[in-house]
């Protein structure tokens, strides 16, 4: 059995039992997630990024995450900025990545750099 990322592992920890999946290959893959990413803010006159460490820490725009909480499906994985703030990563349909921010009220597309 291969052995669990950090990151996981604190997922499955902070997760409640009885909404686990029965297996962790249900989540996003770690390695989809790990990494540092541009976010697509038209609006926004500087680079915006998000970054996510194998750690379970991260920063997005140059603050440092608050917290990395429970996915609540499969194709989603909500963090907290440092205001406490959500911020929603999901994986659509067509193998695409966005952001959802809460402060903002916005969606915006994400994308993985190499």
């Amino acid at each position: 059995m291969k052995q669990l990322s950090l990151l996981q592992r604190i997922i499955s920890w902070i997760k409640p039992n009885h909404t686990q999946p029965e297996t962790m290959e249900e989540l996003i893959h770690e390695s989809e997630l790990v990494g540092s990413w541009s976010v697509d803010m038209p609006k926004s006159f500087q680079d915006v990024s998000l970054e996510i460490s194998a750690k379970g820490t991260g920063k997005y725009h140059t603050q440092p995450l608050k917290t990395v909480l429970p996915q609540e499906t499969p194709d989603r994985l909500v963090l907290r900025d440092h205001f406490g703030y959500q911020l929603v990563v999901e994986k659509k349909d067509n193998e695409q990545y966005v952001l959802f921010d809460e402060l903002d009220n916005a969606t915006y597309p994400i994308e993985k750099n190499n």
